[in-house]
C-alpha cells in the first residue's frame, strides 16, 4: 500500500476539547415537564380534601341550625299596654324551632289579624333570640259599614268591629265610601278619601283637638266640614296645610265656647284666619241609602276586639 493510499487519522484538537460535566445527566425537556408534576398518588390525596371540605362545612351548618341555633326567647317590642306573653302566643312563634326558619309574611299575618297590632319587623339576634317589633294601632274614628261600627285607626286600618258605638269618644267619620272591609287590613276606600280623613285626624291629634270633634264629614272633599261637640260646623275646605286651619279651629272654639255659642259656622278655610257666622244652620247630614247585602266572602272577621 503507498503512502497515498495510507488513510490518515483525524486530526483531533485536544485542547479545545471539554472536560466531562460532573453532577446529574442532562435530561430530556418531555422528562424535565413530567418530573414538575405532582405523583398520581398525591393528586388523589389533593382531591379528596377539596371534595371533603363542602361535606365538613354542611354538616356544621346543618348541626348548627338544627340543635344550636334554637329559639330560647322571644322580646317584644312596641306592645304598649298588650302583654307581651299575649303577643309571643298570637305570633305563634315556636320555641325550639329553627332561629333561621321564622317565616315573615306569616308572622305579620297573625299578628294583624286581630287589627290591633302592626308588624315591624322580627330579627335573628344569634344564637337564640327573636327580637319582635310591633306598633299598636290606635283608635282614632269610627264609621258605619253594612250595618257595623267599624273602629279605625287615622290609616283607615280596622281596628275593631262591633254594633254598639265605643266611649272613647271617637269622632264618626261620613263618606268614607267604603266597598268592603276586614279586620286589621285597611278599609276598602278610595285612596283621596283615606288620605284627607288621614290629614284631619293627624293635625287633631298633633294639637289636641279630637275632644272638640264629634263627627268629620268627607262627602265634598273640597268642602270638608266637621262638627264640634257643641254643634258649631266647622269649614276646612280641602285637606292642604290642614295643621293651620286646626290651630285656628282650635282658638275660636275656645274663644266662642267661653261666650256660651253652640250654632253658627266657622270657617278656617283659609287657614290664616277664622270667620264665625253666628246662628247658622248646621249643615245636616246626607240620609244614608241602602246598604247592599255583603257577601262572607266580602267581609271577614267581625268579633269584636
Amino acid at each position: 500500500m503507498t503512502q497515498r493510499q495510507r488513510r490518515r487519522p483525524p486530526e483531533r484538537d485536544y485542547a479545545r476539547r471539554r472536560p466531562p460535566q460532573r453532577g446529574r445527566p442532562a435530561q430530556d425537556p418531555r422528562r424535565q415537564r413530567n418530573a414538575r408534576r405532582p405523583a398520581p398518588r398525591r393528586r388523589r390525596r389533593v382531591g379528596k380534601w377539596l371534595l371533603a371540605v363542602p361535606v365538613v362545612a354542611l354538616l356544621v351548618w346543618l348541626v348548627l341550625t338544627h340543635y344550636v341555633f334554637l329559639i330560647r326567647n322571644v322580646t317584644v317590642i312596641g306592645a304598649g299596654d298588650m302583654a307581651e306573653a299575649d303577643v309571643v302566643r298570637l305570633s305563634g312563634i315556636p320555641l325550639g324551632g329553627r332561629l333561621n326558619a321564622v317565616d315573615k309574611a306569616a308572622l305579620r299575618t297573625r299578628l294583624e289579624s286581630t287589627g290591633r297590632l302592626a308588624f315591624v319587623s322580627a330579627e335573628r339576634k344569634y344564637p337564640d333570640t327573636i327580637v319582635l317589633t310591633v306598633r299598636q294601632r290606635s283608635r282614632d274614628a269610627i264609621t258605619l259599614q253594612a250595618g257595623k261600627l267599624l273602629v279605625l285607626d287615622s290609616d283607615g286600618y280596622v281596628v275593631s268591629v262591633g254594633d254598639v258605638a265605643p266611649e272613647d269618644g271617637m269622632p264618626y267619620v261620613m263618606g268614607l265610601k267604603a266597598a268592603t272591609y276586614r279586620l286589621g287590613k285597611q278599609l276598602d276606600a278610595p285612596e283621596s278619601r283615606l288620605g284627607a280623613m288621614k290629614a284631619v285626624l293627624d293635625a287633631l291629634k298633633a294639637h289636641n283637638a279630637m275632644g272638640y270633634v264629634s263627627e268629620i264629614n268627607l262627602e265634598h272633599l273640597s268642602d270638608i266640614e266637621l262638627i264640634a261637640r257643641k254643634g258649631i260646623v266647622v269649614s276646612l275646605g280641602n285637606s292642604e296645610n290642614m295643621n293651620n286651619k286646626i290651630i285656628w279651629m282650635v282658638g275660636a272654639l275656645q274663644d266662642l265656647e267661653s261666650r256660651g255659642e253652640t250654632l253658627g259656622r266657622l270657617d278656617v278655610s283659609s287657614g290664616s284666619k277664622a270667620d264665625f257666622l253666628s246662628g247658622a244652620t248646621p249643615t245636616p247630614a246626607p240620609t244614608p241609602t241602602p246598604v247592599p247585602e255583603i257577601t262572607p266572602e266580602a267581609v271577614i272577621g267581625e268579633d269584636v276586639i
